[in-house]
């Protein structure tokens, strides 16, 4: 892995037992608040390195002045003359001047929580042969009131993912990479969700820079839990703002997801070779998973029963909770210690 960076604000002393990395493009708007939720972290043993990745905006100059403000605790870095390298590259320009134990990213319009370093380093220390642990996120739509349900605006929108994965134990590789694999890269963790053991991350040499944008996370993801042992907790420690202009939908959403998913593949299948994975189960899921690219037809009429009945499922659940008047929604709630209902929108 091999980064060349221009840096503003070194961080002299003693090395910090994480080192946190924010990535940006612009993003003036929400910078501020991803460092504030870092400042609010009660682990206070941590360094931050802000990364421009050629922002046009105002971006670089709040990451200036928190470095400025910060000196020897917030490093702001660029790339040189300014460029444009993408986010694996940008990464890995954070993580070639990180110094802590555990590296930790927040991307620049999301936010910590206040306990998740803590949470986190204390998983890591209570478990030294473990290399990574990560947990669920919170789609965070309701961080303004225009991403409400316009007819039922009682209604939470924000959503929390779901890993699918056993809380607490220790997973040994391949398994984690298989249930990615399995579930069509529907359970991989939020890159903001997890806090990993830097020696480990630089043994796998780090993030790919030819992936710029999308698939940049499912890259790490898989080069960890193929590699490495990993842990969950089912704590909710960082919220993930659903906005337009975030990065997964200035690269196309869905539609840029689906287009990558091949380019990934292909990368993963020689991955795996080169590295010497036999596991046959690992095959197998892989295998599978390429089929839907390979023979998507065939494929979509294999699975016609089960698109079906979970599109009828989904109906049927959205339609109740539509009908659910704000009282009786409360009381359940209440009665039952309900969290937050898991639809994106009742409209």
């Amino acid at each position: 892995m091999t980064s060349e960076t221009t840096s503003v604000t070194t961080a002299p002393g003693d090395a910090p037992k994480v080192s946190g990395i924010i990535i940006f493009l612009n993003g003036e708007a929400y910078l501020a608040e991803a460092i504030e939720s870092v400042l609010s972290q009660t682990m206070t043993d941590w360094e931050l390195i802000l990364v421009d990745d050629g922002s046009t905006d105002g971006a670089t100059a709040i990451a200036q002045r928190y470095a400025a403000a910060h000196p020897g605790r917030i490093i702001y870095t660029e790339h040189p003359g300014h460029e444009n390298r993408g986010m694996s590259a940008s990464r890995n320009a954070g993580l070639h001047l990180a110094r802590g134990e555990f590296i930790a990213f927040l991307d620049a319009d999301d936010i910590w929580l206040p306990e998740r370093l803590a949470v986190h380093t204390r998983i890591l220390a209570e478990h030294p042969d473990v290399s990574m642990v990560m947990g669920p996120t919170l789609l965070w739509s309701n961080w303004n009131s225009e991403n409400l349900p316009r007819r039922r605006p009682w209604l939470a929108s924000d959503i929390q993912t779901e890993l699918g994965l056993p809380v607490g134990q220790v997973l040994e590789p391949p398994i984690v990479a298989i249930g990615f694999l399995e579930n069509h890269g529907g359970n991989v963790p939020g890159i903001c969700s997890l806090l990993v053991r830097r020696e480990d991350l630089l043994a796998v040499g780090g993030f790919e820079a030819s992936f710029r944008t999308l698939y940049e996370d499912q890259v790490f993801f898989f080069k960890m839990t193929l590699h490495y042992r990993v842990i969950t907790t089912d704590q909710v420690l960082d919220y993930y703002r659903q906005h337009p202009d975030s990065a997964c939908h200035q690269a196309g959403g869905s539609a840029g997801d689906a287009a990558m998913r091949p380019v990934f593949l292909e990368w993963l299948q020689d991955y795996m070779i080169k590295n010497g994975f036999t596991s046959r189960r690992l095959w197998r899921a892989f295998r599978a998973e390429m089929f839907r690219f390979d023979r998507p037809r065939l494929w979509r009429l294999l699975n016609i029963p089960t698109a079906l009945t979970d599109r009828v499922n989904m109906r049927i659940r959205r339609l109740v909770i539509f009908l659910l008047t704000p009282r009786f929604y409360n009381y359940l709630r209440r009665r039952f210690r309900l969290g937050v209902v898991d639809i994106e929108d009742v409209h």
